[in-house]
C-alpha cells in the first residue's frame, strides 16, 4: 500500500505560489473548529536563502487561499482536494540558525474590525438574523443564518464590545453557534448537525487510530431542568420540569427566564439541559490523515466499550510533517432532547 502523499496548494493574493511553498516546505497545520473560535493555520518553511525574510516576505493581512491535495489514497489512483478556504496572514516569524519562516494564518479578516474594535450600539424588536446581517455588512462580509428558530430581540445592546464577542453572546443565549470562515459569518443550530448521518465508523483495532483519550465527567452535568417564570402583568406562574430519561441520579438545573406558556417552557428546559450536558462524554483521537474528519461532521465509534456511540466533531487539526495525521476532538451526541 502506497503512502498518502499530501501537497499544499496556495494562492497568495490570487497568485499561485504552490511551487514556491513546496520547494521550502517543512510542515503545515490547520485547525478548524465547530464554533466560538476562528479557524487558523501555520506553514513552516526552511529559508536557507533568506527569501522568506527578504523578497518573498509575506505582508500581514494578505489573503491566502489554501487547499490540501492528496494522491494515491490507500494505493488507489484517487486524487482529491480539500479546500480549506480563505485566510489572512496574521503573523510572520523568522528565526535561525538554521533559517526558518513560520507564517500564521487566521480566518477572520483583519480589516473587518470584527475582533479589534469595541462598539456601542443597540437594536430593538429585531430578529437575530437581522443583527447578524447588520454586523456582517458593516464588516464587509457575508452572513448566513442556518436555524429554524429566529428569535426576536426586544432589545439587544452592544456596550463597548467587539462585534465578535457581541454576536457570540447573543448566539449562546439563543442556544445557537457562531463560526467565522471564508469571509462569512455563520450562525447555525448545532442540533441540526447532530442529526446528520455519520460520515464514517471508526473501529478501534481496524481503523488507523494512532492514539486515543476518552473522558467522562459528572461535573456540571444535570439529570433534569426546571423552568419557572411568573408573569407580573398576568399574575400567572408557568413551570415545567424535563428529566433526562437516560439518567437515574443527578441534580436539577434551575432556570428563571421569560416564557409565554408551558410549551415554550418545555422547549427551554430541553435546550438548557442539552447545553449543560454537552461535554459529559468526550473523546480525542489521532488518526492517519482523513479528509472526512472535519468539524461539524458526525462519526460513530465502535470497540471503545463504554464510549461507543455517535459523536460530533467539534475540532479538527490536520498536520503534515513527514506524514499526514488528523486529530479530532469529539463529544458524544445527546439522544432524546
Amino acid at each position: 500500500m502506497q503512502a498518502r502523499r499530501v501537497a499544499i496548494k496556495c494562492l497568495y493574493e490570487g497568485t499561485d505560489i504552490s511551487t514556491n511553498v513546496a520547494s521550502f516546505f517543512k510542515s503545515f497545520s490547520v485547525r478548524e473548529v465547530l464554533s466560538g473560535e476562528a479557524d487558523s493555520a501555520e506553514i513552516t518553511l526552511q529559508d536557507r536563502e533568506e527569501l522568506w525574510q527578504g523578497d518573498w516576505f509575506p505582508e500581514r493581512g494578505a489573503e491566502m487561499e489554501v487547499t490540501l491535495h492528496i494522491d494515491d489514497w490507500e494505493g488507489e489512483s484517487d486524487n482529491r482536494d480539500l479546500p480549506l478556504g480563505k485566510f489572512e496572514v496574521d503573523e510572520i516569524t523568522n528565526s535561525g540558525p538554521p533559517n526558518e519562516a513560520k507564517i500564521k494564518l487566521i480566518s477572520i479578516p483583519s480589516e473587518s474590525n470584527l475582533r479589534g474594535v469595541e462598539k456601542t450600539r443597540a437594536w430593538e424588536k429585531v430578529k437575530l438574523s437581522q443583527i447578524l446581517k447588520d454586523v456582517a455588512d458593516g464588516a464587509g462580509m457575508e452572513s448566513y443564518f442556518d436555524a429554524e428558530d429566529d428569535p426576536v430581540m426586544e432589545r439587544a445592546e452592544q456596550s463597548e464590545q467587539t462585534d465578535l464577542s457581541f454576536l457570540q453572546k447573543l448566539c449562546k443565549d439563543a442556544g445557537l453557534a457562531l463560526k467565522v470562515t471564508d469571509k462569512k459569518i455563520v450562525v447555525f443550530d448545532i442540533a441540526k448537525y447532530e442529526q446528520a448521518e455519520p460520515v464514517m465508523t471508526i473501529t478501534k483495532g481496524l481503523q488507523n487510530v494512532l492514539s486515543f483519550d476518552c473522558r467522562t465527567t459528572i461535573r456540571n452535568v444535570y439529570k433534569a431542568c426546571h423552568v419557572k417564570y411568573k408573569h407580573s402583568k398576568k399574575d400567572q406562574l408557568i413551570e415545567y420540569t424535563f428529566t433526562d430519561p437516560n439518567k437515574k441520579t443527578g441534580q436539577t438545573l434551575q432556570v428563571n427566564e421569560k416564557v409565554a406558556d408551558v410549551k415554550e417552557a418545555e422547549k427551554l428546559a430541553k435546550k438548557k439541559l442539552h447545553e449543560k450536558n454537552l461535554e459529559e462524554t468526550s473523546v480525542s483521537l489521532t488518526m492517519m490523515g482523513n479528509f472526512a474528519l472535519l468539524a461539524s461532521n458526525v462519526v460513530t465509534l465502535v470497540g471503545f466499550h463504554q464510549y461507543d456511540g455517535k459523536y460530533l466533531i467539534k475540532q479538527s487539526t490536520h498536520d503534515i510533517s513527514g506524514g499526514y495525521t488528523t486529530k479530532v476532538e469529539l463529544r458524544r451526541i445527546i439522544d432524546g432532547y
